[in-house]
């Protein structure tokens, strides 16, 4: 009988004790589903946290590039006119420096737009059909002179066996040579500059191959050469410009292409930047002689000339900045289209119901009406139902276009408007029939042509002032020497030649 009390006791013992157990166990449960809890709502703040962050970056972006992008539009739309029109050496000298330092100023916004693309994942390579001597001769263009200025020798070395076409992202091929050529001269103070450019069939890929004499890298800063905002030895290469954005995009725009990019690089003795992209045949045909091609290029002296005339079709441009409208029915003068102007998204859609466009561009941030709702309105009204609307826009961040898109226009043109790009939008959306053939346009020039008159001199101030002479009444062709007289005269027709001060 003792026994079992005793028994009884220590199982009510161990009860008690599993019941103090099974308690604290409910507790740390407890404690566990409100950390969980709190876990759960912690990360969804967090989540908010990130979406907001990103929403106001977006905004901070699309304002940013709205601000800057209105100027520029006005800078290098106005300044492309002072190029066409000008008959003054001195002026067009100085309208080019204005490219120059416009089209600088844009790189570096669209290093910072383009890296927006990049951290959000949303950067596109868009494949094209391409020439690639035009590409080629287009970055000797762009980079030959900034070399020159600094005393540097420049050698562009093509391969002779490269593809005539191939389809890629044109204008990210252009980036990345440009930005990878440019940073050669900017850090490169003597000696030179040699850019070597090969196709490999086996691999598929365009390689570039850019070496200088200049600087150098450190070993040490090797690892930080492809950081964002990074610059090397700030305190040395402080008069340098730049933001220390570009080879990092760079290399993320190589990867895009399934390609890569390499560096070596001595300290103090220059580096070697090698650059593959893989970019698909599509004209197997070697370009031939490049060096040969590009001089000849640079032998022709010809004035401005558009490849679009229409002067039976009619398009209605709605911005409600009065300089934008300047810049870009000045642009569209010599194609002889009937522009129509207006300053509201109201006014659109009043001028849209009266007349029948051929295109219509709506500027997307006008006070009272926006482009976008006064394209709905259009719509909703069947106003203009077969006419293409375009998005005019300043708004150039990530996913804009697919938006514009989205809310019905049929494409996007982004501010500042370059004419090449104006000029291509009109050319795909105007009517065939109410563009000139270029057979059509070369008749009616004939029919306008100037007397041509070829100056030879080689004073700049006296060409300056024969140019201030014929005025409009002639058209001028200025050269240096007879050398050059030469070369114009074997490929075209004069009426007069001025040399020395006196007319043959």
């Amino acid at each position: 009988m003792e026994n079992r009390n005793s028994r009884t006791e220590q199982l009510e013992k161990e009860n008690r004790i599993l019941k103090r157990e099974y308690a604290r166990l409910q507790q740390d449960l407890s404690m566990l589903s409100n950390l969980n809890d709190y876990a759960s709502r912690l990360r969804k703040f967090n989540e908010e946290r990130v979406v907001a962050a990103n929403r106001a970056k977006s905004n901070f972006l699309a304002n940013m590039s709205h601000e800057i992008r209105t100027p520029m539009n006005a800078i290098i739309g106005m300044d492309e006119m002072i190029l066409r029109e000008s008959q003054d050496m001195r002026i067009s000298k100085y309208a080019m420096d204005i490219r120059s330092a416009s089209k600088t100023l844009l790189s570096i916004i669209n290093d910072i737009l383009d890296l927006s693309k990049i951290e959000s994942g949303k950067m596109e390579i868009i494949p094209v059909e391409y020439p690639t001597m035009s590409v080629f001769n287009d970055i000797a263009n762009m980079t030959r002179k900034k070399a020159e200025e600094k005393g540097l020798t420049y050698e562009l070395v093509v391969d002779k066996e490269i593809p005539a076409v191939l389809l890629g992202d044109e204008i990210r091929i252009r980036q990345i040579m440009l930005n990878i050529i440019n940073n050669a001269i900017k850090y490169t103070t003597e000696g030179g500059v040699r850019i070597h450019v090969s196709y490999d069939r086996v691999t598929s890929r365009l390689r570039v191959v850019v070496s200088d004499t200049g600087i150098g890298i450190r070993p040490e800063d090797m690892e930080k050469l492809y950081e964002s905002f990074q610059r090397l030895e700030e305190t040395r290469n402080r008069n340098i410009e730049g933001t220390g954005l570009g080879l990092n995009i760079t290399r993320q725009l190589v990867e895009l292409m399934d390609g890569f990019i390499d560096v070596e690089s001595e300290y103090g003795k220059g580096s070697t930047f090698t650059a593959e992209m893989v970019q698909k045949v599509v004209d197997d045909t070697p370009i031939g002689d490049f060096a040969d091609n590009l001089a000849r290029a640079q032998e022709q002296v010809e004035e401005y000339r558009p490849i679009l005339v229409a002067p039976d079709a009619r398009i209605l441009i709605a911005d409600d900045n009065d300089m934008n409208l300047e810049v870009i029915t000045g642009l569209l003068k010599d194609t002889r289209i009937n522009v129509t102007c207006v300053s509201s998204g109201r006014e659109a859609v009043e001028y849209a119901g009266k007349e029948r466009y051929d295109v219509i561009l709506l500027d997307q941030m006008m006070p009272g009406m926006s482009g976008t709702e006064a394209l709905a309105v259009i719509r909703d009204t069947h106003l203009a139902d077969d006419t293409p609307v375009i998005a005019l826009t300043a708004d150039a961040i990530v996913g804009a276009r697919e938006v514009y898109l989205r809310e019905g226009f049929a494409d996007y043109l982004s501010k500042p408007v370059m004419y090449e790009d104006l000029e291509n939008i009109l050319l795909k959306y105007i009517d065939p029939e109410h563009i000139y053939t270029r057979e059509q346009i070369e008749e009616e020039e004939a029919r306008r042509e100037k007397p041509v008159v070829l100056v030879i001199n080689d004073s700049a101030e006296r060409l300056r002032d024969v140019r201030e002479l014929l005025g409009d009444r002639f058209k001028g062709v200025f050269v240096k020497d007879e050398q050059q007289a030469g070369k114009y005269l074997s490929r075209h027709k004069v009426e007069f030649i001025i040399k020395d001060g006196g007319a043959l």
